[in-house]
């Protein structure tokens, strides 16, 4: 740059002008032109730091490089004493985020969460611990998914249902803080408890350099079985967002446990989560969330209020009348509810249509994508349910890709499609 020119760029050290630099590095002056439908000549001005965008200007160009307005709009002085409330809102994220970590932190590195509730079940001292790792998928989607920790007790016998609540209370803060929980029906055989850990869907951040052009807000939508919580994990790893599970953040949050089925405060907590996602879309991080609240209805009414604004998109898994009867078996079969086999059937088939219906406020920024039973798992004759982990697994993989894809072809979204598929099928697990 000339020293004449440098004279002229008056705004180029100005926070507004180094953050819109920084965000359009992924995109020609050419490019940033017409999707904030401006001339040239205008964005290399705004850029070079030559002038100073109006209101307008600035709500065009946030729009086009997927930036919150707010954000530029107080950068650039419009809404004074607004940034001061923003900074504070990343405060709280941040903080909430890292207080019971670092309260709970011990010397050294962080232990995985496996590790972590391991060593204090071992505190206990009337348990032999061990760890397995539990991978799922097929080929090139196997995943390392989860972990065990089997406690057996080192007299001989069934473990009494005192000795449970024993070990659940001594690892309270362990499991609400990873989302473990006993496994179902909380024994393996009579002379061990299980507990799960969640490891590919557990929450987690992103590198800090996500993939541009994609929303900064993605809600998956769909419950347990169709997958929400494993396609919004995948999508996380293929835009390099932060991952978040609603059931989970509300266990690490109001210190509730996963595997607490009849807890009354169950789903408030998660609701809770997810309206503060819905409404934070525009302002918080870049992130994909699982909107996994055991009542799909009940999450789509809260999503259904942002339908004025352009996020979150939303993924709805929408499942199939055979997923929908393979999990009422499974629901009964593992105790998940009270209700009989055909009760549980016709509640889910309510709460689908009463899903559909409240999603049509946000149906221009909504995705479908059906979530059927893999061909693996099926129901008997004789009401046995047969499971198939790994193609469900691999199923919910596929979701993932058809999401990414019809984001990018159907919404003319305008990030790397390439980039975002290699991403999802390079996704490990970050310890």
């Amino acid at each position: 740059m000339s020293d004449e020119s440098k004279k002229t760029a008056r705004f180029i050290n100005e926070p507004w002008c180094q953050e819109l630099r920084a965000v359009a590095a992924t995109m020609t002056r050419a490019e940033l032109a017409v999707n904030a439908r401006m001339a040239k000549a205008k964005v290399q001005e705004f850029l070079g730091g030559h002038a100073k965008p109006t209101m307008d200007d600035a709500a065009r160009l946030a729009e086009a490089l997927n930036y919150p307005k707010l954000r530029l709009l107080a950068l650039l002085g419009y809404l004074e004493g607004l940034s001061n409330l923003l900074a504070y809102l990343d405060q709280i994220e941040e903080q909430a985020e890292r207080m019971e970590h670092s309260a709970k932190r011990l010397p050294g590195d962080p232990l995985s969460g496996a590790t972590r509730i391991a060593n204090t079940a071992l505190m206990e001292g009337n348990f032999e611990v061990s760890m397995r790792p539990i991978f799922l998928g097929i080929g090139d989607r196997r995943r390392h998914y989860a972990d065990r920790v089997v406690l057996r007790p080192l007299h001989d016998g069934p473990v009494s249902e005192t000795a449970r609540t024993r070990v659940e209370a001594a690892l309270y803060d362990e499991l609400a803080w990873f989302g473990a929980g006993f496994n179902e029906g909380w024994k393996e055989g009579t002379d061990a408890l299980t507990i799960n850990v969640p490891r590919f869907v557990a929450l987690r951040r992103g590198s800090g350099t996500p993939l541009p052009g994609a929303p900064r807000s993605i809600a998956v939508v769909g419950g347990h079985w169709a997958g929400s919580a494993d396609v919004a994990s995948f999508m996380g790893y293929a835009f390099d967002y932060d991952y978040s599970h609603v059931a989970f953040v509300a266990s690490r949050a109001f210190s509730r446990l996963t595997h607490h089925y009849s807890d009354s405060f169950r789903d408030r907590d998660r609701l809770e989560v997810a309206r503060t996602y819905v409404e934070g879309s525009d302002l918080g991080r870049v992130r994909v969330w699982a909107a996994d609240t055991g009542d799909s209805e009940a999450v789509a009414k809260i999503i259904a209020t942002s339908a004025t604004r352009k996020t979150p998109l939303v993924v709805h898994l929408r499942p199939t009348d055979d997923l929908l009867e393979w999990t009422a078996h499974v629901r009964s079969a593992r105790r998940h509810t009270s209700a009989s086999v055909g009760e549980d059937l016709r509640a889910l088939h309510e709460a689908r249509r009463n899903t559909d219906e409240a999603l049509r406020p946000v149906a221009p920024k909504t995705l479908v994508l059906p979530a059927s039973l893999p061909s693996g798992a099926r129901v008997m004759s004789s009401g046995e349910v047969v499971d198939a982990p790994d193609e469900f697994f691999v199923m919910w993989a596929s979701l993932a890709e058809q999401a990414i894809r019809r984001m990018h072809d159907q919404f003319r979204l305008p990030f790397r499609l390439e980039a975002a598929l290699e991403r999802l099928n390079d996704a490990k697990i970050q310890v």
